[in-house]
C-alpha cells in the first residue's frame, strides 16, 4: 500500500460530508470499506483513484451518498498522492456516473485522471 493511503475513518468521514451536503442525512452504516481500501490498491496515482470510486460503487459500500462519495474519494485519493484534477465538474460528474453505470471502465478513468490531473504545488 503506498505511503499516502487513504483509511477506513477517511473514508467514513468523506461519506459523512457528502451525506450531510448532498443529501441532508446522516450516512447510513457502510459495509466492508476495508475490502474497498485492499481491492482498489493499484500502481499509479491514477489507478489508484479510478479503482477506490470504482470498487466503492461496485460493492455498494456506502448506501447513502453513493456516487458523491466515490466522487470526492477519488479526489482525495489523488489529493494524498500529490496530484489535483483540473477539468470541468461535469466532464468529472460523467466520468463518475460512467462508472457506476458500467458505460467506463476503470481504465479508462485512469487515463482520464492521468491526462487532467497537474501535481500539487510544493
Amino acid at each position: 500500500m503506498s505511503a499516502a493511503a487513504l483509511s477506513e475513518a477517511d473514508l467514513r468521514f468523506v461519506n459523512l460530508v457528502a451525506s450531510r451536503r448532498f443529501h441532508g442525512v446522516d450516512p447510513a452504516p457502510p459495509g466492508d470499506v476495508a475490502a474497498v481500501l485492499i481491492a482498489a490498491e493499484r500502481a499509479t496515482a491514477f489507478e489508484r483513484a479510478a479503482a477506490l470510486a470504482r470498487e466503492l460503487l461496485q460493492r455498494g459500500v456506502f448506501a447513502t451518498a453513493a456516487a458523491e462519495t466515490a466522487l470526492l474519494a477519488m479526489l482525495c485519493r489523488l489529493a494524498a498522492d500529490g496530484y489535483d484534477l483540473v477539468a470541468p465538474q461535469g466532464a468529472v460528474v460523467g466520468m463518475v456516473r460512467g462508472l457506476a453505470e458500467g458505460s467506463v471502465d476503470e481504465r479508462t478513468v485512469a487515463r482520464w485522471l492521468q491526462d487532467r490531473a497537474v501535481p500539487r504545488a510544493a
